[in-house]
C-alpha cells in the first residue's frame, strides 16, 4: 500500500514539475527571429536586465592568459593565439544576459585552440525552467540565435561554461 501511495505522490510530482517547466513568456517576449530548432522547444534569451555596462580589455601572448569582468571570463590556453592580442569583454547594459568578446582591429576573430567562456548569470532572477539553460551564439541586432554553443549551466554558481575557436557576442537562453 505505502508504494502505491509512493507511486502516486511520484506521479503528480512529475507532472506538476511538468507543468511548471512548460511555462513560456509572453509573446511580445520574444526577441526577432528567435531560433526554432527541430525536434525542440524554441530558446530565447532569459530576462537579465541592468543599465550598467561592465567592460575590460587586456593583452594575451602566445603564453595564455584570462579577461575577466563581471564574472564573465574568456580563458585562453598557451597557444591560442600566435601573436600578442588584446581582448575586450563587454557585459552590455542590456534586457538579456549577454556578453561581447572581441579582438582589437578584427571583426572575426579565430583561436589557434579552443578557449573555455564563463558567464555568471547570477544577477538574473531565477529562471522559471529546471531544465538546464543553453548559451547561444547570436546576432544582438536582430535577436537571431545562431548557434547553440553546448555549454555546461551549473545552477549552484549560476554561470554557464563552454568551449569555442570564434569570439563574437553570446547570451544566454532558456
Amino acid at each position: 500500500m505505502a508504494s502505491r501511495n509512493y507511486l502516486r505522490l511520484s506521479v503528480a510530482f512529475l507532472f506538476s514539475a511538468i507543468l511548471v517547466g512548460g511555462c513560456a513568456e509572453s509573446a511580445t517576449d520574444i526577441p526577432p527571429q528567435s531560433t526554432l530548432l527541430l525536434g525542440s522547444s524554441p530558446s530565447m534569451p532569459i530576462k537579465c536586465e541592468t543599465e550598467e555596462t561592465l567592460s575590460t580589455t587586456a593583452t594575451i601572448t602566445p603564453l595564455g592568459g584570462i579577461v575577466s569582468i563581471g564574472g564573465t571570463t574568456i580563458s585562453l590556453p598557451a597557444g591560442a593565439v600566435l601573436a600578442p592580442t588584446t581582448f575586450t569583454v563587454t557585459v552590455p547594459a542590456s534586457r538579456y544576459m549577454e556578453v561581447d568578446i572581441s579582438a582589437a582591429g578584427t571583426d572575426h576573430f579565430l583561436f589557434e585552440q579552443p578557449v573555455v567562456v564563463t558567464i555568471d548569470y547570477s544577477r538574473c532572477t531565477h529562471p522559471k525552467s529546471l531544465r538546464p539553460l543553453t548559451v547561444w551564439y547570436w546576432d544582438s541586432g536582430t535577436g537571431e540565435l545562431l548557434e547553440n554553443m553546448a555549454g555546461v549551466d551549473n545552477k549552484l554558481v549560476r554561470t554557464m561554461t563552454f568551449t569555442t575557436t570564434h569570439l563574437s557576442g553570446y547570451v544566454i537562453a532558456d
